[in-house]
């Protein structure tokens, strides 16, 4: 589901003519170093998906640890295909295997692997914690010839159990012409109160998707309001600390800007300046950061981004050319790390703030898919 979701955002994203109101330069340096082993460089942990094996790089930026050993059943198909962490409840990750993939939770170093669901024809991605790590939540596809569920949205308990659907897919209206009003179901991102989630909504049969709100209480699926000619964006998004705003991808077809969405109305207002394409929204303090998209004349830039409460933009780093297919930031503010497409393949990077150079973090050849920062280290 990620992956399908960013070729999307991607192939409409990098075709912008927009461009980015012109900041002050910064002076150049080094493009990309090698960690110092034993060196703190990252301010957490973290975790990504390689190779089809969950593996946790250390904050020197230099150890790589590989957590699961899961058994290849499917050759050329990595073995884990999703998976998520929670600081207390541990990871969740799905097993691909030859007769239906297996749900498994584990510590945060990886031991004691537990299998919390398996079903024959049974697909699933898009592994969710809820906040309160009481629920897994995921993405379901049935795969058997008579079928026992329908696709959707489902959760089950995280000691084990039945799965509880929360949401079906819409049902096809015409299997010759579908419409594109059809959509699918995934979950995407709690809000920290964990009374709101937003969920991917995919059109079934055509290149759409766009983030919807859901709550527990009422159970219905909400959209946010924008402006005629805008349209939501998959991929990336963040909730502020009020639990009830959210920093979402908005835009016309040439490409998003970020735009603030109040859960309670579901009214959408532009948070970036406008003419600029955005990516990866965070918010540090009242500062609202985001990667910029610019045009060149030989290809795309790609700029850590400050906007100030009065509409300054700032340059954090000189800007890089290899374009971002995942882009995560800090825990802290302090720098982005992203998978960048290079013209060999892919590179792992630590891009801080400020003027010192890029940092190539470890991955293995065929390179990583997934990645998300563990629990926040203490200073020193």
């Amino acid at each position: 589901m990620r992956h399908v979701l960013w070729s999307v955002l991607f192939s409409i994203v990098l075709v912008s003519c927009s461009t980015v109101p012109a900041l002050p330069t910064l002076s150049p340096i080094p493009e990309v170093i090698q960690p110092t082993p034993g060196a703190r460089l990252l301010p957490a942990q973290l975790y990504v998906l390689d190779r089809g094996q969950i593996a946790r790089i250390e904050s020197d930026g230099a150890t790589r640890r590989q957590l699961t050993r899961e058994r290849i059943e499917l050759e050329s198909i990595p073995p884990i295909s999703d998976m998520d962490l929670h600081p207390v409840a541990g990871l969740v990750y799905v097993v691909g295997a030859a007769k239906g993939d297996r749900l498994v939770r584990a510590t945060l170093d990886g031991s004691n692997p537990q299998v919390m669901y398996f079903a024959e024809g049974h697909q699933l991605s898009a592994v969710r914690w809820s906040p309160d790590a009481q629920f897994i939540y995921l993405r379901f596809q049935n795969n058997r010839e008579v079928r026992d569920l329908p696709d959707g949205l489902y959760r089950l308990p995280a000691t084990g159990g039945d799965l509880e659907l929360v949401r079906a897919d819409d049902p096809v209206d015409d299997p010759l012409n579908p419409s594109r009003s059809i959509r699918s179901y995934a979950p995407f991102l709690w809000n920290p109160a964990g009374d709101t989630l937003l969920v991917a909504s995919s059109a079934a049969f055509y290149d759409d998707c766009e983030l919807v709100f859901w709550q527990p209480q009422s159970e219905e699926l909400r959209r946010p309001r924008v402006p005629d000619g805008m349209y939501g964006w998959c991929g990336e998004a963040v909730w502020l600390g009020d639990n009830r705003t959210a920093l979402l991808l908005v835009g016309p077809p040439e490409g998003p800007g970020v735009w603030q969405v109040d859960v309670q109305t579901m009214q959408a207002s532009r948070l970036s300046a406008i003419n600029v394409l955005a990516r990866a929204p965070f918010l540090n303090g009242s500062d609202l950061l985001f990667v910029a998209v610019e045009r060149v004349s030989d290809g795309f830039t790609f700029t850590l981004t400050r906007q100030s409460p009065d509409g300054t933009l700032t340059k954090l780093r000189p800007p890089f050319r290899e374009t971002p297919l995942l882009i995560r930031w800090a825990p802290d503010a302090s720098g982005i790390v992203a998978l960048v497409r290079t013209e060999t393949g892919t590179a792992l990077r630590w891009y801080p703030i400020g003027d010192r150079p890029a940092v190539d973090l470890p991955q293995t050849d065929r390179g990583v898919s997934w990645l998300m920062w563990g629990p926040m280290l203490p200073q020193g």
